[in-house]
This record gives structure tokens, sequence and C-alpha cells, in this order.
């Protein structure tokens, strides 16, 4: 599910139109509208996740009298209980039409011809631990892979991952809290690495509560900032492409997929808490070129064991094109 959508982290909610839509019994319209809303977010058509599935809803309330107020009121008020503990926000910023669609698609979904396909598709997605998410997926009971207080979120055991709007970063946002209260923020539109925190993770207040594409509220305090140019340089090509593709986790640190100039590279962020050293490790399969980084005016000190500098930018050893790392050391 990394499709790139407007996620606001959004708990159990079923759907966030951003926009209006004439297709009414169009099914593959509305599963459009679906994905590009952001209800894949914690809604899959098929499975379990941070939410019910679309069609677990259907099967509940389509052959109930009142099922159609039920999920539109749900909508418009939130609500919590229905299925687990979960709180699922109100979404007040959507328009009557959209969540009327929505809700007569959802309600439907039992009865489409596209069923089978949707569920084999989740499955194979979800086998291959590329699902675009925000969460992992949750187990029977509904349990969540952090804590909430409220509409703050905190960091357990396990990194987590959400898409959202943060401050200083384009609308294609990821947030990642790692264990020990360190986070970071990543840009999908840049492909980039834009900032660390320590303290706490997120408050979703105002993307949470009706608020839609307000910033959610950093629970800390900045220990590091990237410097505004992409750090890596193919060749000689002073202004490479980049391409954003996703992210896969398996409950481990998230790794970052996208293209520079044609070529896939991942890339995953950690931090060494021992240390305070933020880690940025990449792996370039189709690397031939020469291999540049540049950290910009930084004032952590850099290091590679994979790379040797000079006035200031650092060039991939030959022999390491294809798997190389940087440490970045971060201020007490």
């Amino acid at each position: 599910m990394l499709r790139f959508l407007f996620l606001f982290g959004m708990v159990g909610s079923f759907a966030c139109p951003l926009f209006a839509s004439k297709s009414n019994g169009n099914e593959l319209a509305e599963k459009v509208l679906y994905k590009a809303s952001g209800c894949v977010a914690c809604h899959r058509m098929t499975l379990d996740h941070i939410g019910p599935s679309m069609l677990a809803v259907a099967q509940k309330y389509a052959n109930d009298p009142k099922g159609k107020l039920t999920v539109l009121n749900s909508l418009k008020k939130g609500a919590k209980g229905k299925w687990g503990n979960n709180v699922m926000p109100p979404q007040s910023h959507v328009s009557e039409q959209n969540l009327q669609l929505l809700t007569n698609w959802a309600l439907a979904i039992k009865d489409s011809p596209h069923l089978e396909s949707w569920q084999k598709e989740e499955l194979v997605t979800q086998e291959s631990n590329a699902i675009l998410s925000t969460d992992p997926p949750m187990n029977a009971k509904h349990s969540l892979p952090e804590n909430r207080r409220g509409t703050v979120v905190e960091v357990k055991d396990q990194p987590i991952v959400y898409r959202t709007y943060l401050p200083g970063a384009s609308s294609r946002a990821i947030a990642v809290g790692l264990p020990g209260g360190i986070s970071y923020a990543f840009d999908a539109k840049l492909c980039k690495l834009l900032y660390f925190w320590e303290g706490g993770f997120l408050d979703f207040e105002k993307s949470w509560t009706g608020h839609g594409g307000w910033y959610s509220k950093l629970m800390g305090t900045k220990i590091f900032e990237a410097p505004a140019i992409f750090p890596l340089r193919m060749g000689s090509n002073p202004s490479p492409e980049v391409k954003f593709l996703g992210y896969r986790t398996d409950g481990k640190l998230p790794t970052f997929l996208y293209q520079i100039n044609g070529l896939r590279v991942e890339e995953t962020i950690g931090f060494d808490a021992d240390n305070r050293t933020i880690v940025l490790s990449f792996k370039i399969s189709d690397a031939e070129e020469p291999i540049y980084f540049d950290p910009g005016q930084s004032s952590s000190i850099w290091s590679s064991d994979e790379a040797e500098e000079r006035d200031g930018i650092w060039a991939v050893k030959a022999d390491n094109l294809k798997s190389f790392s940087f440490r970045a050391q971060v201020k007490q």
C-alpha cells in the first residue's frame, strides 16, 4: 500500500476523501477514491489491518437495517469499540457527497465480482513484505504496535511508520519512530532524510480531529537536520533525478526504495544509541559509475568505512559501490 496517498496516520478511519467524485455505482472508480483518500492507511479490502477490512465492514453492516446509518455516523462523528479498542476520529472535513459515496461502496463490497482477485492481490503483497502502510498488520485482537494517549502516539519496542504532514517537509513526509525516544522524518518527494528528533514521537491532534492537512506535532527536540541538497551523486551528473518507489518493513527498520537516474536504491536509516550516531545504509545493485556523497554544511562529524573524503565530498570506494554506509555523530 505504498501508493502515494495523503495519509494522516488515521486510526481506523474508513475514508478521508480529499476530492469530490461523481462515480456513484462504479466500484472500480470508487476503489480509486478509497485509495487516493487514504483509507488504505488503516483498511485493506479483504485483510484486517489497523482497522477492519472493507469486506468485514460490509459483512457486518450490509444486511443491517441501520447499517448504513451506523457507518455514516462513524465517519461523521468518529467511533470507538465497534472493532476492538481502536479509535476512529471524525471525518468532519469530508463532504457529504463523498461520505455517502464511500459508505454505499463499502457496504456493497461483499457482492463484488472483483473480490477474489482483490484478496489474491493483497495476500501476494503481504507475503512479499511490500505492503505500503502506516503500521504493521494487526493481530486478531486488533492490537496496535504503539501506545496511544489520546492523539499522542508513543513508540514501544519496535519501529513504527506513519505517512503524515510534518513541519519542514513536503506533503509526502514519512515519520519513523524508533525505540528509545529517537525519531526521524523522510521526504518521499525528495527521497532523502530530513531530520531527527529526540524525546517523544508525534501528536496527531490536528490531523486526526477534522483538520486534515495540518502538521503533526513533533513530541521532542530536533537533534539533527540534513542538508537541503540531495546527498548522493552518480558519476558526473550534478543534478540527479529521483523517483520514490515505496518502502518495506517487517517490524524492523523500514527500507526506503527509490530510483536515482533510473537506478534502484535501497536506503535504511538507523540510530546507534550507544554512540549517538545516525547510520545511513545504501544498496545499489546495478551501480557502475562512481558514487559521491555530499553531507553539505553539516555540524555533525561524518565517517564511512566504504568511502574516502576529500574537500568535504566523500567518494565511495570502487569495491563498495553496491553496498555502503555513512555515519553522522550527533552532538549531546
